[in-house]
């Protein structure tokens, strides 16, 4: 058993391969869904196997994770916050929403936060942002009539004042250490212009399988204690270059994104990302996977009217309650 120490708090910790038995898991869930056999099967029979593999190894793999141990961030993560314009766009979802929302409250501290309502029509979504915004003094911007995810972006975006800007999805869970490892980024390198987190849930590599697979079945400390883990994983490369930085947590230079005009109108909700990646890429910088940061990203649950059918369906079979 590999025991690390977290050099910003003292803190000793089990290593993601402890035994080898959780790097095995990793890597097999990622051979499972890489594999040829795998790509080669029928849309519906993927999904009735991700479905019962869903079933059968998710809470396995969840209780591997404690379910009730406390996080402290550290003096430096928190700082980290401070460099960062926040802002989430949100249409109903209320329920993932709050977890959203709780998560940016407990740990990025020193962030400015500028929440969107691009017309929500649940009283529960209005009173919750109504809430937060009174008692934390983060920005809150309503719009009358849906404008669609881009536009909703780039309201929040012509208030941000921080040197980094984070579009991020109302269905995600931040985590006490991601801010760090991105800001680093972009200090270390002037050429990185977008990056991204590890997570559980997006359309490029920057999925962990294991991840994905317990995505809906975690509770915050869960997510917490996996992401913890992810710090220790030893890997050579921590900056890895990719065509496109996948939209549920995007972070971008705040003078690039007015240099090249922000994201595209006419795609409002989905594709916006990629087609800003290309632009950013064509003006010479970087779009780059930070992988020893990691935000919890449910995914399709978010700018919707209802957490969605899948996730309803975890709670169901005995997630437990998800807030710390």
């Amino acid at each position: 058993m590999t025991i690390l120490t977290n050099k910003s708090d003292g803190s000793s910790f089990h290593a993601i391969n402890t035994n080898r038995s959780w790097a095995q898991l990793e890597r097999a869930a990622g051979w499972v869904y890489s594999s040829f056999l795998w790509r080669t099967l029928p849309p519906s029979v993927k999904d009735a196997m991700r479905e019962l593999m869903d079933r059968m190894l998710a809470p396995c793999v969840s209780r591997r994770l404690s379910s009730q141990k406390k996080f402290q961030q550290s003096i430096e993560d928190a700082r980290a916050s401070a460099s960062l314009s926040i802002i989430v766009p949100v249409h109903d979802a209320p329920e993932v929403t709050k977890r959203c929302l709780l998560s940016l409250q407990k740990y990025a501290p020193k962030a400015e936060i500028i929440l969107v309502d691009d017309a929500s029509k649940l009283e529960e979504t209005k009173t919750i942002l109504e809430d937060f915004s009174h008692c934390t003094g983060w920005m809150l911007i309503r719009h009358m009539k849906p404008l669609g995810h881009s536009a909703a972006c780039g309201a929040g975006a012509s208030l941000a004042t921080r040197p980094y800007i984070c579009f991020l999805n109302s269905d995600t869970v931040v985590t006490p250490w991601c801010w760090r490892p991105i800001t680093e980024a972009f200090e270390d390198d002037p050429n990185v212009g977008v990056s991204g987190p590890s997570t559980s849930y997006s359309g490029t590599q920057q999925t962990m399988p294991l991840a994905k697979l317990t995505r809906y079945y975690l509770n915050n400390s869960q997510i917490y204690e996996y992401a913890r883990r992810m710090l220790a994983e030893p890997s050579n490369t921590i900056l890895i270059d990719l065509p496109w930085v996948s939209g549920f947590a995007l972070f971008i230079r705040r003078r690039l994104w007015g240099q090249i005009g922000g994201f595209d109108h006419s795609l409002p909700d989905y594709g916006n990302e990629v087609e800003l990646c290309r632009r950013v890429l064509a003006a010479g910088y970087r779009a780059v996977w930070v992988r020893n940061s990691y935000i919890h990203h449910l995914g399709g649950v978010s700018y919707s009217k209802t957490i969605g059918a899948k996730f309803i369906w975890a709670r169901t079979l005995g997630a437990k309650e998800y807030i710390e």
